[in-house]
């Protein structure tokens, strides 16, 4: 009998070994974001990137909507702590009639600013949210796997590139 139990403890501290194992090699894997832009200004963002990684253009915000889908991806150590600085680069859209198209204004010029990313990130963490706000400023979050947050200001649009 008594072999029987130590076969089992064994075993049992076998398995344990192997969930630890496990649960430490997930811990090293970095988290890949998808980045998620809300742009809160009067003109579409003709396109944007957070570290060099492209992550799209971008409509004006609805009250439910950000603007844009997720783009695929920034990495980011599990080890990061917060706050941590990141490089924002951006251009506005061009400013056209509408129904014509005419270009009434081009697109802006390249803008390139550090944004703070305060904390905390989930345990989940898998959203990088960019916020593009009316007075030019930029903001940044994590969220985790529950998804985005909705916008954060509850603009109407006129039209999908215009406010």
């Amino acid at each position: 009998m008594k072999s029987k139990t130590f076969v089992t403890v064994i075993g049992l501290a076998g398995l344990a070994l192997l969930a630890l194992s496990v649960l430490s090699s997930r811990a090293k894997e970095p988290y890949e974001l998808a980045i998620v832009g809300y742009d809160y200004t009067d003109r579409a963002i003709a396109e944007f990137s957070v570290d060099g990684a492209w992550a799209g253009n971008l409509e004006l915000s609805s009250p439910t909507n950000g603007g844009g889908s997720s783009v695929c991806c920034v990495t980011l150590k599990r080890t990061k702590k917060t706050p941590f600085w990141i490089t924002v680069e951006y251009r506005k859209d061009a400013l056209e009639s509408y129904p014509s198209r005419e270009v009434i204004e081009p697109a802006g010029d390249y803008i390139k600013t550090k944004v703070e990313v305060e904390g905390p990130i989930p345990s989940d963490a898998a959203y990088l949210e960019i916020h593009f706000f009316p007075d030019g400023h930029v903001e940044a979050a994590i969220s985790g796997q529950n998804g985005p947050s909705p916008p954060r200001l509850k603009l109407k649009q006129c039209l999908p590139y215009v406010r």
